[in-house]
């Protein structure tokens, strides 16, 4: 008795001893299981929860992790019965596998293994030779995974981890690559034939000439021998033939998969109906339109009230190689062209500048050497506010933002952050509005649905996932807003002729056309309240658009039809309920109110908003102007006006020649028909004018009077001095041909 309890008390301290060693090596060498999250695969699902995309892990496999609800037990039971019997038992090593193996091993020629599952996933952590000395350590490993892990966990990492092939690496990742199913959808059979792949991968894959279903009999064979099925279900399992499905791997929104660098499951809201219909039309439109020379194009659609993009078509053809199409026209910087004059518009209302109805003036102008010009290369003069913008005017959206100074179109889109925006103001000058520079369609398309909130500014997201509320910006007023999207929507039908087809019979829809210089960029935005739809169509080359059958191309003419059908798609759409801070009083319409209103009209007012009637909203072209066409009666009649002490400082206006313009007559001609008319206009109360032309001496003239004088064949300086001592003066350059 006492030999026995000697020999105890010495199994107890060489236990001990070995226990303590375990938990000093714990400590010395933890375990560490990153090794085991490798990279994952990207699923990429639409607003359906239909997985549209798959995208290789960093590394390049195809790896699934399994869901814990996937993990069916006859999964687990049939893993088991292959790989480890008795693993629910064990403690990471089975001793009676161990000694089994070897006495196999020596007795036999061929060998076979004692590792347990979680034996395997220790070897999965290190990928080394199986050595003595790394068996040694796996085997420490699987104690440690067994310390810090349930049995669930570690057959999820096998399971997770466990190769199939190729580079497919998980049960999921296999399930769906080789039977295009989830794994808690697979047959008994499948389970069985898959089970069987991580001892042989590259010889148990699935292959042409191999019928797998003999594979996978083998295993059921040996469940059915552990009593772990029913004869009714192993006979069933047995006579199944199954087949793989291989199938491509889903690619649909190839774009946007570009853009996901996340790894696992993405759920988007993109709705894959509309994204593949409005795919077709934008393939349809470009088809159209390559006798213009354009081969590209691209369109989003975003529901407005959740900021959710639905459809988001980055080309016309993700595979043309040939133009580009892997480019993405969404996140593209392209010229806006017209489209973001709405905002000057919108700004100016709210400080007064304008009304929808009230006058501003299409004529020349020039500001710091920068002179604009109208598409048409014409000035309509005299046109009210909302004329202005349907038609798409350059000088009166220009002047309305050198108007607004610091609260114009270059503040609000620095307020919204538009990243593409990356200079001082100066830099880009009175061009900005115009579009001379670059912003992407999706941008540009986030600030159109800004106007269809009220002025509340949000970016769109294609995640299914709240927006940070930090992001949520008022940038506009909501009585602004609506007044803009009311004159967009009323535009002109002759103007929008071409599109006819499109509209009748739709629902009102407010939209902007936006032409690039060159037409290198075409471009149309609509909105509703429910949806904002942009479509680009250009060339990701750079190249220019083609003259073609007596027509350029224009955002009008090129992307509007492709919106119009975008809206159609959409469906039947709402429209904006007007702010009761909205009302209708008349105003008056004259260039300049001189005591009583001459002109008075009804027009919408937004309450609480002063008209502010700037004196410098009367340039020198203007004033000019008016008096020409009589508008104004006199100089003494504008003298009546108070802003006149600012008029009159203004310099003379030489309105002919044109400073830096090449002047060319015909050398046999007479002199007489060769003179070239000089026009100049002052503003001070006294007309008369002196005319210097290089170094002659002065000629008098008058104020708004033409003058004509023969002048040689060279480069000429010619000046106009007023009665106040100011001065204008233009270079101009004739010859004789």
């Amino acid at each position: 008795m006492k030999i026995i309890l000697k020999y105890f008390r010495y199994i107890i301290i060489i236990s001990s001893i070995i226990l303590l060693l375990f938990f000093l090596l714990n400590y010395l060498y933890p375990l560490n299981v990153d090794r085991l999250n490798k990279p994952k695969s990207t699923l990429i699902y639409d607003n359906g929860n239909r997985l549209v995309s798959l995208k290789l892990s960093s590394d390049g496999f195809l790896r699934i992790p399994i869901k814990p609800k996937e993990l069916t037990p006859q999964i687990k039971d049939t893993v088991l019965a292959y790989e480890d019997q008795y693993f629910e038992q064990h403690f990471g090593i089975n001793p009676l596998a161990i000694i089994r193996a070897m006495w196999f091993n020596i007795s036999n020629q061929r060998t076979i293994g004692a590792s347990t599952i979680t034996m395997q996933v220790a070897r999965m952590m290190h990928h080394q030779p199986r050595t003595l000395g790394q068996k040694l350590i796996e085997m420490f490993q699987s104690l440690q995974l067994e310390l810090h892990y349930s049995k669930e966990e570690i057959l999820t990492f096998y399971l997770n981890n466990a190769p199939y092939g190729g580079n497919i690496e998980g049960f999921a990742s296999a399930s769906f690559r080789y039977f295009n199913l989830s794994p808690s959808s697979l047959s008994l059979s499948q389970i069985a034939y898959l089970t069987t792949i991580p001892k042989n991968p590259n010889a148990n894959r699935p292959k042409k000439s191999r019928d797998i279903s003999k594979i996978k009999n083998r295993l059921l064979r040996r469940i059915y021998g552990l009593n772990l099925l029913t004869k009714r279900d192993y006979l069933r399992a047995k006579e199944e033939n199954i087949f793989v499905n291989i199938k491509k791997l889903p690619h649909q929104i190839p774009h946007l998969t570009a853009q996901i660098k996340q790894e696992g499951e993405v759920h988007t809201t993109i709705d894959m109906h509309l994204q593949k219909a409005t795919q077709r039309l934008l393939t349809i439109g470009v088809d159209e339109v390559k006798t213009f020379g354009i081969h590209n194009s691209s369109a989003l659609i975003i529901d407005n009230r959740t900021m959710r993009i639905v459809a988001y078509v980055g080309s016309n053809d993700f595979y043309d190689s040939k133009y580009g199409g892997q480019n993405d026209g969404v996140r593209a910087l392209v010229s806006p062209g017209s489209t973001l004059k709405p905002l000057v518009y919108a700004r100016a209302l709210e400080e007064g500048l304008i009304t929808p109805l009230k006058k501003v003036y299409d004529v020349p102008l020039f500001i710091d050497g920068y002179k604009p010009t109208n598409y048409s290369k014409e000035y309509l003069g005299e046109v009210t506010a909302s004329e202005a913008l349907q038609f798409s005017l350059n000088i009166p959206a220009v002047e309305l933002d050198r108007l607004l100074g610091d609260r114009g179109l270059y503040a609000l889109l620095k307020k919204a952050d538009i990243s593409s925006l990356k200079y001082k103001k100066s830099h880009y000058g009175s061009s900005l509005v115009l579009g001379g520079w670059g912003i992407s369609l999706q941008n540009n398309a986030e600030l159109f649905a800004m106007l269809a909130n009220g002025g509340v500014y949000k970016r769109a997201t294609y995640i299914q996932k709240p927006l940070p509320s930090n992001i949520r910006k008022n940038l506009l007023k909501p009585t602004s807003s609506y007044l803009i999207s009311t004159i967009l929507s009323d535009a002109p039908r002759l103007h929008f002729s071409s599109s006819w087809e499109y509209i009748q019979d739709m629902s009102r829809i407010a939209f902007k056309t936006g032409t690039s210089a060159r037409a290198k960029d075409m471009l149309t935005i609509g909105y509703t309240p429910d949806y904002t739809v942009a479509v680009w169509y250009g060339n990701f080359s750079g190249k220019a658009s083609k003259y073609h059958d007596g027509f350029y191309a224009t955002g009008l003419k090129i992307a509007s039809p492709t919106m119009f059908k975008i809206f159609k798609l959409l469906g039947k759409q709402s429209w904006f309920r007007q702010p009761k801070s909205i009302k209708k009083e008349p105003i008056c319409q004259d260039s300049i109110q001189i005591g009583k209103c001459q002109e008075s009209i009804e027009d919408y007012i937004i309450e609480g908003i002063k008209p502010k009637s700037l004196c410098q909203a009367m340039r020198a072209e203007v004033l000019s102007y008016l008096l020409e066409n009589q508008k104004i009666e006199s100089f003494s009649t504008l003298a009546k006006h108070q802003c006149y002490g600012e008029w009159k400082s203004y310099k003379p206006l030489i309105t002919n020649p044109i400073h830096d313009k090449h002047y060319a007559h015909n050398q046999m001609l007479p002199n007489e028909f060769k003179k070239t008319m000089m026009q100049c206009y002052s503003f001070e109360e006294n007309s008369t004018i002196y005319w210097l032309i290089d170094h002659n001496e002065p000629v008098v003239g008058k104020s708004s009077v033409p003058f004509y004088k023969y002048l040689t064949p060279k480069n000429h300086t010619i000046s106009c001095l007023d009665e106040g001592a100011k001065i204008q003066s233009v270079e101009v350059y004739l010859e004789e041909i």
